[in-house]
């Protein structure tokens, strides 16, 4: 179990509260703004400043920019990003490098606002109005000038999420936010949004200053329950009332996520549980949140039918040898992956027979590494997949071939897999060899020395994967439990059966949505 995260940091991970206020921001702006207008001589970087009264006296407020790197369309999507109390707006890119790769590879443009004494007015923290200040930065942005402002999303941690609740609920400024480690106040949940909003709301189970259960918190503040919030939000966007959940990996974490689909305008509404955290959002090296968030927000914005080109490489494993044609893994994965996207889209937008997932199986009872090698190379798949499996070497182990010609084969059969996905290694996922020591067939021969010899053929391929940052899916175990729950062997007493496979899916699910998003 992993130890709670209770430390308020001092930047992104800052204390602060969430929106207690119901007064709505005024929407009229009389006060001086400064024109932003990106020219071709505009850096990544560019610091404005809006003048708002505050106090009866007129106020120097802040905010960053940052474009992409190097822009190519005619306008990009604009994410707000605000920073807990006592943060500062600079915070966000020194800390996070991966957000500032986001905007750099054209994804969207940041804006960075600086909120007045560090925190942001959401329950009588400062006198500064700063959903008025949200709203002078959006008038600032010329459309002219890249910012496409039909398509805006904030995130916000701690107080910041506070902020991002409010302006939500009382503007249209938002069509999706990312609240982290916050949730709505009571007071803000009895206000009525004036439109349908996406959200993706993050809480850690053990956060002892935004109790995920609700109560009083942080900043004098009276918090709904994680829950609650997210079912006011699904309200809200007239969802299905009836969440999806599901189990996930957030690097170091396991979190609970809830899913409302069946929303308006094809919105939707989730809510994550990481288990074990505190106040924090840091999951660990392996897990990049604000990717997530930016699929999240993409995923809200076409409710066109999603279509994919699923490609899977192995041997009898891949085929699903003595269990039926719909019953393989790549089989049952296309189907729980039609069924996971029609329910993101709504049931009443998208029907199942509209999502769709093309598979392609390149794989033979009997093959090696080598053997797929040379099918790949002969047969010359196309390079526009979006999914790429791979599941190899149980017959090298089996026909005694030596490790070495594994060692090579394996690093070039990545190669040749990563390639029809576009060279994208992200868009791969290697899965370990099943054990079937576990089998009847298995016993009837050395099953400590099969065992053995497939753990050094996993150990392998799990550290390839790890050195050079591939996705590897670890299901042998599921395998190793073929003597005790023989339902999990097919009836030849030696190939994992469709309970198995099914089970396989259950853990390759999750990765596969978050990778075709």
């Amino acid at each position: 179990m992993k130890p709670a995260i209770l430390i308020c940091l001092f930047v992104l991970s800052a204390c602060g509260g969430g929106s207690g206020n119901t007064g709505g921001g005024d929407q009229n702006l009389p006060q001086e703004q400064t024109p932003t207008q990106p020219t071709s001589d505009t850096s990544a970087d560019q610091a404005e400043t809006i003048t708002q009264s505050i106090n009866g006296e007129l106020v120097s407020r802040t905010y960053q920019l940052r474009y992409p790197e190097n822009p190519s369309e005619n306008s990009y999507p604009v994410v707000f990003f605000f920073h807990g109390a006592g943060g500062s707006r600079t915070d966000w890119l020194e800390q996070n490098p991966s957000i500032a790769n986001l905007i750099d590879a054209g994804e969207f443009i940041g804006v960075f606002p600086q909120g007045y004494q560090q925190r942001w007015n959401v329950n009588s923290e400062t006198n500064a109005d700063d959903v008025e200040f949200v709203s002078l930065i959006i008038n600032s942005l010329d459309p002219a000038g890249l910012f496409d402002l039909t398509r805006v999303y904030g995130i916000g941690i701690s107080n910041g999420a506070g902020l991002v609740n409010k302006i939500a609920k009382e503007t249209t400024i938002f069509s999706a936010i990312a609240p982290l480690i916050s949730q709505q106040t009571a007071t803000l949940g009895e206000v009525v949004a004036p439109r349908a909003v996406s959200v993706l709301q993050v809480s850690g189970a053990d956060d002892s200053q935004v109790p995920v259960n609700g109560g009083p918190g942080v900043a004098d503040s009276l918090f709904m329950s994680a829950q609650n919030s997210a079912e006011n939000w699904a309200s809200n966007a007239n969802c299905n009332m009836t969440p999806s959940n599901r189990v996930e990996i957030w690097g170091d974490y396991t979190v609970d996520k809830i899913t409302f689909s069946g929303c308006l305008e094809n919105t939707k509404i989730d809510y994550v549980i990481a288990r074990d955290s505190g106040h924090s959002i840091a999951f660990g090296d392996d897990f990049n949140l604000y990717n997530a968030i930016w699929s999240f927000f993409q995923s809200t914005e076409n409710s066109a039918p999603q279509n994919f080109k699923l490609l899977a490489l192995g041997d009898s494993y891949t085929i699903g040898q003595s269990v039926c044609d719909a019953c393989s893994f790549p089989m049952q994965l296309k189907n729980r992956l039609e069924l996971a996207f029609s329910e993101q889209n709504g049931f009443e937008q998208i029907s199942f027979e509209q999502n769709s997932i093309e598979v392609q199986i390149i794989a033979q009872t009997g093959w090696t590494t080598s053997i797929l090698k040379n099918e790949l190379s002969s047969e010359m798949p196309a390079e526009d997949f979006d999914l790429v499996t791979l599941l190899i070497g149980v017959n090298n182990q089996f026909q005694d071939r030596p490790f070495s010609l594994y060692e090579t084969d394996f690093v070039e059969l990545v190669n040749a897999a990563t390639a029809t996905v576009g060279g994208d290694a992200n868009k791969l996922i290697i899965i370990s060899i099943p054990d079937y020591a576990y089998t009847r067939f298995g016993q009837g021969g050395n099953p400590e020395k099969i065992s053995a010899e497939l753990q050094l053929y996993n150990d392998f391929a799990q550290q390839y994967s790890e050195d050079n940052g591939l996705s590897y899916l670890y299901i042998t175990d599921i395998t190793q439990q073929g003597l005790d729950n023989p339902a999990l062997v097919a009836d030849d007493g030696l190939h994992p059966s469709q309970l198995a496979y099914s089970q396989f899916v259950e853990r390759l699910l999750p990765l596969a949505i978050e990778k075709l998003r």
